[in-house]
């Protein structure tokens, strides 16, 4: 079989080089893989990420640098549709995921896994509040779609192997404003699992801070659910159901002779009121916003440049 290797990189020039050797020496030991292909996604790096591939290019391995940065998840998507291998396997740069599970992870392929998701041991290498966020927002949003992704736990899932008919029914969902971890729960398909040891990060530092994570969980709460307009109208019912309660108090208080509340609780409900009104406004606007921009059908991306010989390109830009 051939083997395609897509690592989405932002200034990873320190650690590519070491990630792409031990890929190799894993797919030298690894008897069921006859062909592969690096495929370094660039994701408009500044730190030469893309000149220090161009010099390892030629054999196996080349880049393609994306005109301008879009996050990990565009790369990914790029380096998916410049991939020819029977499987994918996807994996970050910067070397902190363990590929020599990948013999386990092609037994599972060839059973029939459709899918098959790299699960770290554990989280100790992240703080606690992160971990504890994680499991929370995996299980609410479990909950949202009413699945549990088939007992797989994703706030745990790093890197992930594809097989070509998951690639190419990831090629046919062109929308922009999503999570590709949630999309590639969604596709369905046969799904399973192996678990590593995820390790220290060689060089730099991790590109994902607080406010991509909340990007993150947006994309996927607002593509994958209709939980925020649920929210919204149960708040409407709320409001409506607590203001004719309180004008029937008004009025049994009006006709007992009893003192009246004046302004300072008009303005009080009156600000209240507008609060909530503008963020159901607000998520309204999201979903209009996410629309406006899928219906223009830009591309994902664009290629500024490549190395090597061009893959064969299955999911256009």
């Amino acid at each position: 079989m051939k083997l395609s290797i897509v690592m989405p990189a932002y200034n990873e020039a320190e650690n590519i080089p070491g990630t792409v050797q031990e890929i190799r020496d894993i797919i030298v030991r690894t008897k069921k893989v006859t062909d592969y292909e690096i495929i370094i996604a660039d994701d408009h790096s500044s730190d030469g990420t893309f000149d220090i591939v161009k010099e390892m290019s030629g054999n196996n391995v080349r880049c393609v640098r994306l005109s301008r940065r879009g996050g990990s998840h565009i790369a990914i998507r790029a380096g998916l549709g410049n991939s020819s291998g029977d499987a994918v396997l996807c994996m970050s740069a910067d070397g902190q995921e363990n590929p020599s599970c990948l013999n386990e992870m092609l037994d599972k392929w060839e059973k029939g896994a459709g899918v098959v998701w790299g699960l770290r041991k554990d989280r100790a290498t992240d703080t606690w509040h992160i971990r504890k966020t994680a499991q929370v927002f995996y299980a609410v949003l479990s909950w949202m779609t009413g699945t549990e992704y088939r007992g797989i736990d994703l706030s745990r899932a790093d890197f992930f192997l594809l097989d070509r008919k998951a690639v190419d029914a990831m090629g046919q969902c062109r929308e922009k404003n999503t999570s590709i971890f949630g999309l590639i729960a969604w596709i369905g398909f046969d799904q399973d699992l192996v678990e590593y040891e995820r390790r220290y990060r060689k060089a730099g530092k991790s590109k994902w801070s607080f406010k991509s994570r909340l990007s993150l969980a947006k994309d996927w709460i607002f593509a994958f659910s209709e939980l925020p307009l649920f929210v919204m109208m149960i708040f409407g019912f709320f409001m409506v159901l607590s203001g004719g309660s309180y004008g029937v108090l008004l009025a049994v208080k009006k006709f007992g002779g009893d003192l009246v509340p004046g302004w300072e609780m008009v303005l009080a409900a009156s600000v209240v009121l507008s609060g909530i009104q503008m963020g159901m406004i607000g998520v309204a606007g999201e979903y209009i916003w996410r629309n406006l921009d899928e219906s223009r059908k830009r591309p994902l991306y664009f290629i500024e440049k490549e190395t090597g010989g061009a893959g064969k390109k299955r999911m256009a830009g």
